[in-house]
């Protein structure tokens, strides 16, 4: 496919979604870090010094649930998420196009109701704190609604990718995923 000119909007707002992804690689990344240095450390605690940390389970479990979300905002910015493409194969390129977009805006619906529901739950859960750390339990919560509104961005990010191209190249863009 022949590269299609950008227009300055485009390349800036490309530009802030690809700094925005590399942002979210480097957490992704620490976090991981973070997990495995905590849980080493309580296994150390407990089986060698026999003085168990009950706050450990406790801070890799919320990382680990943020780290997830984050991780789904960045498989939806790659198009790497596990499908079905055989079907894809067999539809036609314009009828692809379709419900490829259309599958899209299911996509951002659903998003939608992360974001509602997430947004819903807080005030109830914000009042609990966590038993070990005594966080407030509003923050592990507060992911469901920031993942959603991030993973719908770049949800938008390729539907708008392939509407422009459609429109600037008169044919729609050979895509297999959502």
């Amino acid at each position: 496919m022949p590269p299609v000119p950008q227009k300055r909007e485009e390349i800036l707002i490309k530009n802030i979604l690809d700094k925005l992804e590399s942002i979210f690689k480097y957490i992704c990344g620490v976090s991981m870090s973070i997990i495995v240095v905590v849980l080493f450390y309580a296994v150390v605690m407990r089986y060698v010094f026999h003085k168990p940390l009950g706050w450990s389970m406790e801070l890799s479990r919320y990382i680990f649930l943020w780290m997830v979300m984050i991780s789904a905002v960045l498989v939806t910015r790659e198009r790497s998420h596990i499908q079905i493409t055989f079907i894809m194969h067999r539809i036609p390129t314009k009828v692809r196009f379709v419900w490829i977009n259309i599958l899209r805006i299911l996509m951002i619906g659903f998003c939608w109701i992360m974001i509602q529901q997430g947004l819903a739950i807080y005030p109830t859960v914000s009042e609990a704190s966590s038993p070990a750390l005594g966080i407030s339990m509003g923050w592990l919560y507060l992911s469901i609604p920031i993942g959603g509104f991030l993973i719908a961005i770049y949800i938008l990010e390729g539907i708008i990718q392939s509407v422009v191209y459609r429109a600037k190249t008169g044919s729609p863009k050979e895509e297999l995923t959502c």
